[in-house]
């Protein structure tokens, strides 16, 4: 057995079916769990707004904030620290004394970037990396076919997984962290501290954290599963905002798709949430089949004779919702006031901007990035990629 192992949350800020802490805590003596707040995540873009918008930092240092209250509970605590994580988690590993870091794979460019560099500078301290695969809810050798081999669409994709669908095992919720005595936990950082304005938040939105996640869980399951009733929309995901938990990893998808499952075993239908939960599912895979071609406007289908328009006085308009289109202004101000709109209102949004503008699409993905509380890069990216026509449908 390891003797002490850094635990790296990065969007899996929960203890329920957690895959990676569970082996951590169940191949360790002691566990140092860490959270880095990076503040590259909070910087602008080129087009003058935050990769990271204040709403959304602030549903995620509220996350944190829970998550560190969790593990208190159970005997432990989160260190908290500012800065670049693989600086930070490689130079925490050596003060230590750590036998390994696990953390979640994840599978963006930049995300996977700061992974390899922490492995680099892990290798320097003779400290190994274990990386765990846990953003989607089937493995990877489950698949019945393999990534490359991707289908093109999701019809396709959900067709070859209807008859053999393996969703991952639910792992336990450790029933104690133990933790070095010698541990400083730091102190959770405020807006000001991320290089962001309180006064830029115009509402309340959300709480962040893992309970709230699971009490929305329950009432939708409460509400419409259990009582066979269809959600009013075909993307109860979003429009419930379950997504916006699920984002950073505050729940899981395989415990939602399992709750939803057990709750409507009489039913005769397919709860809707089973198809959304899929769909992500397929946008994940997509994102690990294409990588850094979802982000660009020729998008996942290489479409370069597609040509864009980089107007940014009309972008303005869209994004301060002064287009000619009330409709459409009103579904901006929405998201800008709240971090939330409806996928119908996403659609909107999006297509008029694509279709009436014509303006480059990933303008509105980063626009998209920055407010959206429920933003994950291959949903995001993959919906706007097929909005756009450069992806798959």
């Amino acid at each position: 057995m390891a003797r002490r192992i850094i635990y790296w949350f990065r969007n899996d800020l929960r203890l329920k079916d957690n895959q990676a802490l569970f082996s951590a805590v169940d191949a360790a003596d002691e566990i140092l769990p860490v959270y880095v707040f990076d503040p590259r995540q909070f910087e602008k873009t080129k087009l003058g707004f935050r990769r990271t918008g204040a709403l959304r930092a602030r549903f995620l240092i509220e996350a944190v904030a829970e998550l560190r209250e969790n593990i208190r509970q159970k005997g432990g605590d989160l260190l908290i620290r500012i800065g670049k994580p693989e600086e930070i988690v490689a130079k925490l590993a050596e003060n230590y004394n750590a036998d390994y870091v696990y953390t979640s794979k994840e599978i963006a460019p930049q995300e996977t970037r700061i992974e390899s560099s922490l492995s680099k500078n892990l290798k320097t301290a003779n400290v190994d990396i274990r990386l765990f695969w846990m953003d989607t809810m089937i493995n990877a050798f489950d698949l019945p076919f393999p990534v490359s081999k991707l289908p093109t669409g999701f019809p396709e994709f959900e067709r070859l997984l209807s008859n053999d669908l393996k969703i991952k095992e639910q792992f336990q919720t450790p029933e104690r962290v133990p933790l070095p005595a010698d541990m400083e936990a730091g102190y959770i950082p405020g807006l000001p501290e991320l290089g962001i304005d309180p006064n830029e938040i115009p509402v309340a939105s959300s709480p962040g954290g893992e309970i709230h996640a699971l009490a929305a869980l329950k009432e939708y399951i409460e509400q419409y599963v259990k009582k066979d009733i269809s959600y009013p929309t075909a993307e109860p995901l979003t429009d419930t905002r379950l997504s916006d938990w699920l984002s950073l990893g505050c729940i899981s998808a395989s415990y939602i798709y399992r709750s939803v499952k057990t709750a409507q075993s009489h039913a005769v239908t397919e709860d809707a949430i089973i198809t959304n939960l899929l769909k992500r599912e397929y946008l994940h895979w997509t994102l690990l089949r294409f990588g850094p071609r979802m982000f660009k406007p020729s998008g996942v289908k290489h479409h370069f004779n597609r040509r864009w328009k980089n107007d940014n006085a009309a972008f303005e308009k869209w994004i301060n919702g002064q287009t000619d289109d009330q409709i459409i202004n009103n579904i901006i101000q929405k998201l800008t006031a709240t971090g939330f709109i409806t996928a119908a209102e996403r659609e909107a949004a999006a297509r008029y901007l694509v279709d009436e503008l014509d303006i480059n699409w990933t303008w509105g993905a980063m626009y998209f990035e920055s407010l959206l509380l429920d933003y994950e890069a291959s949903v995001n990216w993959g919906r706007w990629n097929t909005l756009a026509g450069v992806g798959e449908d």
